[in-house]
């Protein structure tokens, strides 16, 4: 069955890691960004980033991110896709580097950047970013099981590698993209100037989605490679990976920013009416005792 959800959510490396980085990726090393082995030297599509990969627990993603040199605090939100109706819930987790906004900071967007952006009061605003992991998850308290994943990695200046290095590295990583965009089109709706978008979309049985076009468009447009307010899903669809180099506005030859995301479109769809039915039997178990009587 083909079935679609669009959710709506109202919605970094330290210096020293970004540099270490940096100088790997320019020698070629996918190391410094895969985390793990890559794709085809273990024999199935890798389904992680830095780690971090979809089925993970609440607990094992925050220990994770705790576990990092290159986020300054870890965080929990209690809603996202869904209304948490007053049920304490996890559903978003944080980890970021900068620097805490001034109290009253308004958002300010400079270039690619969000500024002092708490995605709708839902983590602290914070400025000068470096590396950012949000990760959002389904599931009741104790329960929570990790749907996907968004990298986000700004590139200090001076130490940024080229795109060129970073598409090899990402290669390595998760094989041969299945797709490569350089700008805006049927494959790439929400195309921002001057990105290159590498994706690796497969079925829910794990085979390489080659036709129709019609699904491989639905598969890559939905999710998207940052963390935003928007996202579809499709249940015609398995693991996607999407990556997203953004260039440096004054030398399109070197990398600025990194934003790569994971899920499984079609485990996500099932674990989210899984966590549907949960929410609804959980409200209606608190209020069954106490809800006043109507006369009808």
């Amino acid at each position: 069955t083909d079935t679609k959800e669009t959710s709506v959510a109202r919605l970094g490396f330290s210096r020293r890691t970004v540099t270490w980085m940096a100088a790997a990726l320019a020698c070629g090393m996918a190391g410094a960004l895969a985390g793990t082995p890559a794709a085809h030297a273990q024999g199935g599509p890798v389904a992680d980033v830095v780690g971090l990969k979809p089925g993970l627990t609440y607990d094992e993603v925050v220990a994770l991110l705790r576990a990092r040199d290159d986020v300054s605090g870890v965080e929990t939100a209690v809603q996202w896709i869904r209304q948490s109706n007053g049920q304490p819930t996890r559903q978003l987790v944080r980890g970021a580097d900068g620097t805490p906004c001034a109290a009253g900071e308004k958002p300010l967007r400079r270039g690619f950047e969000v500024l002092c952006n708490s995605y709708g009061g839902r983590f602290e605003a914070r400025r000068d970013i470096g590396n950012e992991i949000v990760v959002a998850f389904t599931g009741m308290p104790g329960q929570e099981k990790a749907g996907i994943i968004w990298r986000h990695t700004v590139f200090p200046d001076g130490e940024a590698p080229t795109v060129a290095a970073l598409e090899k590295a990402l290669a390595e990583k998760y094989g041969t993209p299945h797709m490569r965009q350089t700008e805006a089109g049927y494959y790439s709706t929400t195309h921002r100037l001057g990105a290159v978008n590498l994706n690796w979309i497969h079925a829910p049985t794990g085979a390489r989605i080659t036709q129709p076009d019609s699904l491989k468009a639905r598969c890559v447009n939905g999710p998207k490679p940052w963390f935003a307010a928007k996202h579809e899903w499709n249940g015609a669809c398995g693991l996607t990976v999407r990556a997203e180099i953004l260039p440096q506005p004054a030398n399109r030859l070197l990398a600025h920013a990194l934003n790569v995301s994971v899920l499984h479109q079609r485990d996500l769809l099932t674990h989210l009416r899984l966590f549907d039915a949960a929410l609804k039997s959980a409200v209606e178990k608190k209020s069954g005792g106490k809800a006043k009587k109507v006369d009808l």
